[in-house]
């Protein structure tokens, strides 16, 4: 990819992750973590925002509780959105409502990410059709037992056009800094790892 050298003229990335009861924190607090160095870097160029259902805590499964920024209704622009996983993962996958706005928000989307059962979700909401997805490896049965997309478990990334899954919570962290690197080029990418100090490690990833 060329190095993108206007940035600072480009409108802000809209960076936003879906919350609900029973989710794992930490599918969601790196990848946050991840997007969230790049304003700190490059002030201006993304803002993260969390969403629900609702404008009530959020309990995760481990008992930390988070207050969403926002609701679905409220959502004017997002460029990227963050669907984690979790044991209430099933709350979700059996909401129409939920489904339908999910799947409204990913078609504004240049990039849309399930972590780890996350993905479980987004298959519920119609949002991996016919394509290529992994999981986290305890969901992989359920994931093959759908045959409306393409299991895929030789990859721990797997990218199927802008929509991207992977197997687990420490894998949204490298997911999260490809998307920086195919959004804004390799050198920003490489500034986000050196200031949240990740080791870059070869990650098995297989594209579509």
């Amino acid at each position: 990819m060329i190095e993108d050298t206007s940035i600072g003229q480009q409108d802000v990335k809209q960076v936003g992750f879906f919350l609900y009861d029973d989710m794992n924190p930490l599918d969601f607090a790196g990848a946050f973590q991840v997007f969230a160095s790049v304003n700190r870097i490059r002030p201006g160029v993304m803002q993260t925002f969390t969403f629900a259902l609702r404008l009530q805590p959020i309990r995760c499964v481990n008992g930390l509780i988070i207050t969403p920024e926002s609701t679905f209704l409220d959502i004017i622009k997002i460029d990227l959105m963050i669907v984690p996983g979790g044991e209430g993962r099933k709350v979700p996958m059996a909401n129409p409502m939920i489904q339908r706005q999910l799947r409204k928000l990913a078609n504004q989307c240049e990039f849309v990410v399930g972590v780890s059962t996350g993905t479980l979700i987004l298959a519920a909401a119609g949002i991996l059709r016919e394509r290529q997805a992994t999981t986290h490896w305890l969901a992989l049965k359920e994931l093959q037992e759908r045959d409306d997309l393409i299991p895929y478990n030789s990859s721990k990334i797997v990218r199927a056009g802008r929509i991207l899954t992977c197997a687990g919570s420490s894998l949204a962290i490298d997911t999260s800094i490809y998307i920086i690197q195919e959004t804004y080029g390799k050198h920003l990418a490489d500034e986000v790892r050196s200031l949240i100090e990740h080791q870059h490690a070869e990650v098995p990833m297989m594209a579509f």
